[in-house]
């Protein structure tokens, strides 16, 4: 719905700055999104692999731990819990934003699509931090260290999370 307001109101071949800033935060975006998805496949296809063969996979940047614990808290995952999901968000809020700007309006009708966006969001990550949390053990002590779309910069991280999950200063 943003981009049906963007490209009424937009006019051809003009950007101001922005035009251009919006551009870049939205491709910024599509970056963090891709790097996150990508990592997750990495990590994700290590996984099995270490589950059917009980061999680290060859030149894989994980170790027994990272693969045992069974989900990922490395790269972006050490910062969010969910870094794809913040960036798939953050491309639908851009577009409203830019939305907002191109038509001079503090808000438009293509909200509620983004809302929408965001609400089904929430609902999904709540379904699946519940799912994840009951699977595996150490998720909770990740749930209070890492925050879940935001890095939590006050926040203990993940780095020395031990075999229980139990940070080694306590």
């Amino acid at each position: 719905m943003p981009t049906y307001i963007l490209l009424l109101s937009s006019p051809v071949l003009k950007a101001d700055i922005p035009d251009i800033i919006f551009s870049q935060l939205l491709l910024g975006a599509i970056f963090l999104a891709f790097t996150a998805d990508q990592q997750q496949w990495d990590f994700q296809t290590a996984k099995k692999s270490y589950q059917s063969t009980a061999k680290l996979p060859a030149g894989t940047a994980f170790t027994a731990r990272d693969l045992d614990r069974g989900f990922r808290t490395k790269g972006l995952w050490a910062l969010s819990r969910h870094p794809n999901f913040l960036a798939e968000q953050s491309v639908w809020v851009a577009l409203y934003a830019w939305s907002c700007y191109v038509t001079k309006s503090y808000y438009n009708w293509s909200g509620v699509g983004a809302v929408a966006y965001l609400i089904l969001f929430q609902a999904s990550t709540w379904f699946t931090e519940l799912v994840t949390a009951k699977k595996y053990p150490d998720y909770k002590v990740y749930q209070e260290r890492v925050g879940k779309f935001v890095p939590n910069l006050m926040g203990q991280g993940v780095a020395d999370m031990n075999e229980e999950g139990e940070s080694k200063t306590k």
